[in-house]
């Protein structure tokens, strides 16, 4: 060691080829030190720093693909009700263009069923509000029978595979003479829904 200290202390000592060289290696070993404290080391950390980033990233990336496909279920689930609800809706409701000769077989068909004779009609159709493709027809219906006859023509409505709703139901005695028979006269309104075509 100690020679090898008097050897280099010799070597700087010298003048000449020996001492340009021996500075100039000295030199290049200060150079890759400060070279590798300056450049190399903060390109490690910075390599930390990326290898952090990119953790994140597929972090990111897993949070995102599960967020996908939760909204790709959502959307599977929102065209499959959509498309039940158009089904339901077309089933229940009676396209504009045959829903007065629909209703009209309907009643006729269920008045004849229940025993119930017809006698005057009213029909109304109006726009639902906020709707473009629907509209509401109300029916007015007088129609003549016993009890029994009445509860009968109710329920064929309520079989019916369109929605019908009773908006209101009046019934009285008829008169002849002084005295009340047996037969009523009955005045319904009921409500359908009509599609717009």
């Amino acid at each position: 060691m100690i020679k090898s200290f008097s050897s280099l202390r010799s070597w700087f000592g010298e003048t000449g080829p020996r001492r340009k060289i021996g500075v100039a290696l000295l030199a290049t070993a200060l150079f890759d030190l400060l070279f590798y404290l300056f450049a190399i080391g903060p390109l490690s950390s910075s390599d930390r720093e990326r290898a952090l980033l990119a953790d994140q990233l597929k972090r990111q990336v897993a949070e995102r693909t599960v967020l996908v496909e939760r909204l790709a279920a959502t959307v599977i689930k929102v065209e499959k009700a959509r498309t039940e609800g158009e089904t339901l809706l077309s089933s229940i409701t009676m396209p504009r263009r045959t829903a007065f000769s629909s209703i009209v077989s309907e009643l006729d068909q269920a008045g004849r069923k229940a025993g119930v004779e017809l006698k005057e009609r009213g029909y109304n159709v109006e726009p639902i509000e906020g709707s473009d493709t629907l509209s509401m027809m109300t029916v007015t219906l007088g129609l003549e029978g016993n009890y029994e006859n009445l509860v009968q023509f109710l329920n064929q409505l309520d079989r019916s595979p369109r929605f019908l709703i009773i908006e209101s139901l009046g019934a009285a005695p008829q008169q002849s003479g002084q005295q009340a028979t047996a037969k009523l006269n009955i005045s319904v309104k009921l409500d359908a829904f009509v599609r717009e075509m």
